[in-house]
């Protein structure tokens, strides 16, 4: 256990409340939607963490640690599939949580369930007398099984999302509204926190004594708490979204065959017409425009192009873009507001394809031009 620290307990105490209020405004939202219900649980299940450990900083300063053992809150196991079901619902447009999904729960329930019996509190206490107690190997099996769960529930979290992603690239030209990008991050330090949580403890008692135990305890939930916080706030402004149509489907190995006759047709198309300069133009837009399917469309980008539908349309905006800059009068517009007339709609996003596409941002090449 740690040196008790009135400072760092109360910020614990603070951000783990706030991440509680924010758990209960969302379940209150109207209208309700399964993706609040799990984000106020995913919050739910980090914030009780993090007040769990202020609450036995509180009990040990008092030399009532004998009590915390009867009243341990931590839930591990409800973590990861409260993460994973609230990345399905913001993702996948058709699911809806059936009987059957409550089985990814039931781990939660034998958790609290073993929170109460001897095999945790003679276990946990067993930790620190020489000899360990018997039950010392049943507790720490029992969270390494927990880290393990959340593990597993973020990989599987991880490839829906970047699923998602590449969907999304498959079927609009501009993504940043509807990207999920934001949930990439929180996912992976919630997965990276634990595992080093997990090995940087055990480091500490076997080859240290557990004497760092009070530079790293603490400090690492105030962290916790403060990245709680942050997804979920980050979460509850992004809760207004409505998942744009993903199903996800398992990725069909059969190439389509090459139809250059339609990829001239769409070439065309594009010098044209210009539609590139719609911002909102999507792949359905796009196929109605040629009077074929968005599927055949989309097969034809891909196979023809060697291009998903955003890499394709955002070429055309690139060089437009580029074309602009060229002319005579271009420097009364901004960078910024060239993009905006060549079909982009957001800054970072026209940042991050001018450089992916040509290999400088668009200052450089724009300082390139005149020199």
């Amino acid at each position: 256990m740690s040196a008790p620290n009135p400072i760092l307990t109360t910020i614990i105490f603070v951000f783990a409340l706030q991440a509680m209020v924010l758990g209960v405004l969302l379940i209150l939202k109207r209208p309700r939607k399964q993706a609040h219900v799990f984000l106020s649980f995913l919050i739910f299940f980090f914030a009780l963490m993090a007040f769990n450990i202020a609450w036995v900083n509180v009990l040990s300063a008092n030399n009532l640690m004998p009590v915390f053992r009867y009243f341990q809150m931590e839930l591990l196991y409800g973590i990861g599939p409260s993460l994973y079901f609230y990345t399905k619902c913001i993702t996948d447009s058709e699911f809806r949580f059936a009987k059957k999904d409550y089985i990814h729960f039931v781990p939660v329930v034998l958790e609290f369930l073993f929170y109460r019996t001897a095999f945790y509190r003679l276990g946990a206490e067993g930790m620190y007398q020489d000899p360990v107690h018997p039950y010392t190997k049943i507790y720490l099996w029992e969270q390494w099984l927990g880290i393990l769960s959340i593990t597993i529930y973020v990989v599987v979290s991880l490839i829906l999302l970047f699923r998602y992603q590449s969907w999304l690239k498959s079927q609009f030209s501009n993504i940043e509204n509807k990207s999920l990008n934001w949930m990439k991050l929180p996912v992976i330090i919630y997965a990276g926190y634990w595992i080093g949580w997990m090995v940087l403890t055990e480091i500490d008692r076997f080859a240290f004594d557990r004497s760092l135990r009070d530079s790293y305890f603490l400090p690492a939930f105030v962290g916790l708490a403060m990245v709680t916080n942050w997804i979920g706030f980050k979460g509850y402004l992004h809760s207004q979204k409505d998942v744009s149509g993903f199903v996800p489907q398992k990725a069909h190995l059969k190439k389509s065959k090459s139809n250059s006759e339609l990829a001239q047709r769409i070439t065309e198309l594009m010098k044209r017409e210009r539609p590139y300069l719609d911002p909102e133009l999507d792949l359905s837009g796009l196929a109605d425009l040629l009077d074929i399917n968005p599927k055949q469309l989309s097969q034809t980008i891909n196979q023809d192009f060697a291009m998903n539908f955003y890499e394709f349309v955002n070429k055309y905006r690139v060089a437009a873009f580029k074309e602009r800059l060229q002319q005579p009068e271009s420097s009364k517009l901004t960078l910024l507001a060239h993009a905006f007339e060549c079909g982009f709609n957001s800054k970072s996003t026209f940042n991050d394809v001018f450089k992916k596409m040509t290999g400088v941002t668009p200052s450089s090449y724009a300082k390139q031009l005149k020199d």
